[in-house]
């Protein structure tokens, strides 16, 4: 490819990363009036919808539910902190 070509695609690619940055501040601007660091962390929805409340008490749930079945004599331990959890 000639230097002029490989220097217009540099540019359109330039100019692109202005373009979606601009539109990142945007949708920043206009979805989060302030920022905050747990926006960054955790990133996925999973990790997010895990580490807030209703997650923890589904994995804690789940928890339970798989201690009492692997272990029947844990059974009364685990309820209770279960509801200590919940």
């Amino acid at each position: 490819m000639s230097s002029i070509g490989m220097k217009s695609l540099l540019l359109q690619r330039e100019l692109l990363q202005q373009q979606l940055r601009a539109q990142r501040q945007l949708i920043i601007a206009e979805f989060c009036s302030e920022p905050s660091p747990s926006l960054h962390f955790p990133r996925s929805a999973t990790m997010r919808f895990l580490t807030e409340k209703a997650g923890f008490k589904l994995v804690a749930d789940i928890a339970v539910r798989q201690l009492c079945a692997r272990y029947p004599g844990v059974t009364a331990i685990a309820q209770s902190m279960r509801r200590l959890i919940m």
